[in-house]
């Protein structure tokens, strides 16, 4: 495996740490879109709020982005693995000895 497969292996270990970098990317990314691409009347709206309500807004997005990327990335175990956990079933008592052989033999492939 390559050492770019182990990093990628590792973060999928911490689901906290994507989470909490997709929420740096959302809240760095949403102000910037509404910056750029909103009307002038949102913008002059934001900076009549105050800087205080601005960053406790950004705050918030930033703890609501983490919190849904974190329920969003939770690893969802695959069926292999469930079976891979599972105890071994108890190994059976050998089939007690047959009596007739050759007719075992012609009905070797049945079993």
């Amino acid at each position: 495996m390559s050492r770019m497969g182990r990093r990628l292996l590792r973060l999928e270990r911490r689901p906290w740490i994507l989470a909490l970098l997709a929420g740096a990317g959302v809240s760095l990314l949403v102000p910037s879109a509404l910056a750029l691409y909103g009307p002038p009347e949102w913008l002059d709206a934001a900076a009549a709020l105050g800087d205080a309500n601005l960053v406790a807004a950004l705050a918030g997005l930033f703890a609501v982005s983490t919190g849904v990327f974190r329920v969003l990335l939770r690893r969802r175990r695959l069926v292999e693995e469930e079976l891979d956990e599972e105890p071994a079933l108890p190994k059976s008592s050998p089939p007690p000895e047959v009596q007739d052989a050759p007719a075992a033999a012609a009905r070797a492939h049945l079993r």
